[in-house]
C-alpha cells in the first residue's frame, strides 16, 4: 500500500478502534443499566436516524469527497460548504416537520408502540447532530485532514460514553428521562465540529485555486444531479440493512429486538475494517480516477479487498463461535442468541464490507444507475427473505436474509466492477484467506464445543485458543509468496 494511504488509514483506524471499543463497552453499560425494552428502543432510535440520514444529507458527503478531493481553491470550498449546508438544513426541517406532524404513527412504526412518541423529538435532535458531523467530516476528508477527523471521532466517542455513563450509570432510569439530555450534548458537539471545519476551510491555501480552475468548477446543479441517484441508493441500502429490525419489532416486540440488536452489535466489530479502508481509500481512488490511472485504481482495489478479508474473516469466525457465550457475559442472562445468528451475521458483515469496497469504483465511473438497480434488487431480495424466514425462524431467519442479500450484492458488484477497469475479482485470493481463517478457528471451536450459550465456558482456555489461532493464521499467511500481512507491512 502507498505510504500516504497507509498513514491515513492508521490514523483513522486508531480513532475508529477507540470508537468501537467504547461502543462495545456501551453494550454492558446499557444492557445492565436499562430495561431490555428500553435498550431495544435505544437501538431502534439509532437505526432510524441512520435510515433518515440520506434524506437530510442527500448523499452530499460522497459528492464532496468526489469533487473536492483535488487541490481546489479556498473560496470554492467555502462557497459550496454554505450552499450544500443550506440544502441539508432545509431538508432536515422538512423531515422534522413531517415526522412531528405524524408523530404517533411514526413511533408505532419505529418502536412497535405509539407510547414512545415522547422520544421522537430527541430522535430528530440526534439526526441533526449526526448529519452535521458527517457533513463536516466529509469536507475534512476531501481536504486530506485525516488527523483532525481522527481527533473528532475520538472526542465524539469519549464524550458519548462519558455522557451515557453519567446519565444511566446509576441504573433504573427510563429512556424517555435521559435521551433528550444526551441528544442536546450531541448537538453542541456537532455545532463545534461544524465551526471548526469552517475555520479549517478558511485557512486553506489560495495556491490551490489554480489547479481547481484547470480541472473545472463544479456547479450546485451538477452536484445535486450526481447525488440524487445516490440518495435512492443509500435509502435502499439502509432499508436492506434495517428492514429486519422493523419487521422483528412488529412480530416479536422490543425485547426480542434488543437481543438481536445486541448480537448485531457484537457481530459488527469486523465492520471496523471496511469502514477504515473505505474512508481512506475513496479519496485516493478519486484522485487516480480523475488522473486516468485506472490500473493503479484496480491494484489498490484488489489490495483493499484482500486486506479487508484478511483482517475480517478470522475475527468474524471467532465472534461467531464465542458469541453465544460472550453476549450474556457482556450483558445479562436475558440476552441470549443462537450460534446460527452470530454465524450468519458474521457472513453478512464480511459480504457487506467487500461490496462497499467494490462500490467506490462504480461510483467513480458514474454508474450510479446500475448501482441503484443493484441496491434495489438486493433490498427486494432482503425484504422477501425476511418476510419468508423471520415469521417462522425469528432472529435466525432475519440474519439469514441479511447474509444472503449481502452475498448477492458482492457477486453483482464484482461483475459490474470488471467492466469499468482492467481488473478481475480476486476469488482465489479470498478463498485462500477463507481456508486459513477456518483452520485458525479450529482451536477455538474445540474449546467452545458444544457451542451453546448455556454451556460452561473457561475464558482462560478461550483466550489461549484465540492466541494459538492467531499465531497459526499469521504463520499460514506468512509462508505464502503472496502474503497479505507482508503487503500491509511493506513500505
Amino acid at each position: 500500500m502507498p505510504a500516504t494511504l497507509r498513514t491515513a488509514t492508521a490514523l483513522y483506524a486508531s480513532a475508529l478502534l477507540l470508537d468501537r471499543l467504547l461502543g462495545l463497552l456501551l453494550l454492558p453499560l446499557l444492557t445492565r443499566a436499562i430495561a431490555p425494552h428500553d435498550y431495544g428502543a435505544w437501538t431502534q432510535t439509532a437505526v432510524t436516524t441512520g435510515l433518515l440520514m440520506p434524506l437530510v444529507l442527500l448523499a452530499t458527503p460522497t459528492a464532496i469527497v468526489r469533487s473536492f478531493s483535488a487541490a481546489v481553491g479556498r473560496s470554492l470550498r467555502l462557497r459550496f460548504f454554505g450552499r450544500l449546508g443550506g440544502v441539508a438544513l432545509a431538508l432536515f426541517l422538512i423531515v422534522a416537520a413531517l415526522v412531528l406532524l405524524w408523530r404517533e404513527p411514526f413511533a408505532r412504526a419505529v418502536y412497535g408502540e405509539s407510547g414512545r412518541a415522547a422520544i421522537v423529538p430527541a430522535l430528530l435532535a440526534l439526526l441533526a447532530a449526526d448529519a452535521a458531523v458527517d457533513f463536516a467530516t466529509a469536507w475534512l476528508r476531501a481536504a486530506g485532514r485525516m488527523g483532525l477527523i481522527a481527533a473528532v471521532l475520538a472526542l465524539r466517542s469519549v464524550l458519548r460514553f462519558a455522557v451515557l455513563l453519567w446519565l444511566v450509570g446509576a441504573g433504573g432510569v427510563a429512556l424517555a428521562d435521559w435521551l433528550g439530555s444526551y441528544a442536546a450534548v450531541q448537538c453542541v458537539l456537532a455545532l463545534a465540529v461544524v465551526a471548526g471545519t469552517l475555520a479549517v476551510l478558511r485557512r486553506g491555501a489560495e495556491a490551490a485555486s489554480t489547479a481547481a480552475s484547470a480541472a473545472g468548477v463544479p456547479t450546485l446543479r451538477g452536484l445535486l444531479a450526481f447525488c440524487l441517484p445516490l440518495v435512492a441508493l443509500a435509502l435502499f441500502t439502509s432499508f436492506s440493512a434495517t428492514f429486519d429490525r422493523f419487521l422483528l419489532v412488529q412480530l416479536l416486540g422490543l425485547e426480542a429486538v434488543a437481543v438481536y440488536a445486541a448480537a448485531v452489535s457484537l457481530s459488527g466489530v469486523p465492520a471496523l475494517f471496511y469502514t477504515v479502508l473505505g474512508f481512506t481509500l475513496f479519496p485516493v481512488l478519486a484522485r487516480h480516477w480523475s488522473d486516468g490511472r485506472r490500473d493503479e485504481a484496480a491494484r489498490l482495489s484488489t489490495q483493499a479487498l484482500l486486506a479487508f478479508a484478511f483482517l475480517c474473516l478470522p475475527v468474524a469466525l471467532a465472534l461467531a463461535l464465542a458469541g453465544p457465550a460472550l453476549l450474556p457475559l457482556l450483558s445479562t442472562a436475558d440476552y441470549r442468541a443462537e450460534l446460527a445468528v452470530f454465524a450468519l451475521l458474521g457472513l453478512s458483515v464480511a459480504a457487506f464490507g467487500l461490496y462497499q469496497i467494490l462500490l467506490y469504483t462504480l461510483l467513480l465511473d458514474g454508474r450510479s444507475r446500475q448501482v441503484l438497480a443493484l441496491a434495489v434488487a438486493a433490498a427486494a431480495l432482503n425484504a422477501a427473505l425476511n418476510l419468508l424466514l423471520a415469521p417462522r425462524w425469528g432472529t435466525v431467519g432475519a440474519a439469514a436474509a441479511a447474509a444472503a442479500s449481502n452475498a448477492a450484492m458482492v457477486v453483482w458488484a464484482a461483475r459490474l466492477a470488471e467492466r469499468v477497469m482492467p481488473w478481475r475479482f480476486p476469488w482465489r485470493g479470498l478463498g485462500h484467506i477463507a481456508w486459513r481463517a477456518l483452520a485458525a478457528a479450529l482451536p477455538l471451536a474445540a474449546v467452545l464445543w458444544p457451542w451453546r450459550a448455556a454451556a460452561q465456558t473457561s475464558w482462560p482456555l478461550v483466550s489461549g485458543a484465540v492466541l494459538l489461532g492467531a499465531l497459526l493464521y499469521l504463520a499460514l499467511d506468512w509462508s505464502r509468496a503472496g502474503s497479505v500481512a507482508r503487503m500491509l507491512l511493506a513500505r
